[in-house]
């Protein structure tokens, strides 16, 4: 358990993104995060269970791909992207992020997975 959730804290400090879209995506890095550091059983269970269903998942890989690059800047990519990567695992996720993003900045923004600022 305790690779996967190094894994998502680097899958979001991974990804940099415009103003406009960091809301979205730091928010689910956050919450990510957050289920990690708390442990327990119920999110060992849960992280074992969308593991279990990567065979199933990797047929689809292509499809969310290209949805993912086609409307990078939209929150239903953000969400079916990093919904799909929970499910098949972070190195196949990183290395599409890194094929198709030449400007990924690899482990140097940790700082956004600080709570995102609500107050404007």
């Amino acid at each position: 358990m305790e690779s996967m959730c190094t894994a998502y804290e680097q899958l979001g400090a991974d990804l940099k993104v415009s103003d406009s879209n960091v809301l979205h995506l730091t928010r689910r890095s956050w919450m990510m995060t957050m289920l990690c550091r708390r442990g327990g059983k119920e999110v060992e269970a849960e992280i074992a269970r969308l593991l279990g269903e990567k065979k199933e998942m990797e047929g689809k890989l292509e499809n969310v791909e290209a949805e993912y690059v086609a409307n990078f800047h939209t929150t239903e990519a953000y969400t079916n992207f990093f919904d799909y990567s929970a499910k098949v695992g972070h190195q196949e996720v990183l290395a599409v992020l890194r094929s198709e993003h030449s400007d990924l900045n690899i482990g140097s923004l940790e700082k956004r997975f600080s709570p995102p600022d609500t107050e404007g």
